[in-house]
Parts: structure tokens; sequence; C-alpha cells
């Protein structure tokens, strides 16, 4: 059964990870192969097989039997979540505390796993509002 609302699950750090590289690899919903997630992640492919297994129960991806992988509609939307706080927290490093923007990538890719939602919350209202009054200007 596929989790069909946009609630957020409970996820480790680590299959965010995974889910975020899967994300961002099959740009758009193409097949990805282990090997290249694997190399992605720089971890072995016994990892990475032992990751999907994991993603494959939770319903957020498919693998056929030695074939590619491929997010579910559940695991696009999951994925979707975290590149979002992630983006917003990279522009949030950038333009409010002004940190480079290979900085800001690497700090955002920490961080989302351990703000509360209501500090994720704040720093979106903040990004959206100061976004409308440079729009009005």
């Amino acid at each position: 059964m596929e989790n069909n609302n946009n609630t957020e699950m409970e996820l480790s750090q680590a299959a965010i990870r995974y889910l975020l590289t899967i994300y961002e690899l099959s740009d758009g919903g193409h097949p990805v192969r282990s090997v290249e997630i694997a190399r992605a992640l720089a971890v072995t492919p016994a990892s990475v097989s032992h990751m999907l297994h994991s993603l494959i129960k939770s319903r957020l991806v498919e693998k056929r039997y030695y074939g590619s992988v491929r997010l579910t509609s559940a695991g696009i939307r999951q994925a979707n979540l975290y590149y979002t706080r992630r983006a917003m927290l990279e522009t949030y490093f950038t333009t409010y505390l002004g940190v480079d923007a290979q900085v800001a990538q690497s700090d955002a890719a920490s961080c989302m796993y351990c703000l509360s939602p209501q500090s994720m919350e704040e720093i979106q209202r903040q990004l959206l509002t100061d976004r409308v009054h440079l729009a009005a200007i």
C-alpha cells in the first residue's frame, strides 16, 4: 500500500540521502542503476543493496531483480519534500548568512535532518515574505 498523502514519512538520515540521490540521478523519473547510486554516494554496492531493500519495504522505490531502480509515486513525493527543504536551507544560508554556496550546500544537507518543523516553517516564511517584498519593488 502506497502512502498517498503529502505527509513526511519517518526515514533515517541515510535513507533520506539515498532517496535524494536516486531522485537527482533519475532526472525526472528515469530508471537508475545501483552502481550509479553507489558511485554517487561513494559507498559499496552491498550498502546500496541493503538500503534499497529498506526503501522497497517502505514502498518508496521499486527494483526489478538485477535491474534498475525507480522511485514510486510516494518516493517521488517524499524525495521532493526533502529536496525542497534542502534547497530552502541552501538559499537561506547563502542569502541571509552570506555563506559560500558550496558550504551552504553541505550545511543544508546536514541541517535538514535536525531542524524542527517549526524552524523549517519560519525559514520558509522568511524566504517567501522577502520574495514578495522584493517583487513589489
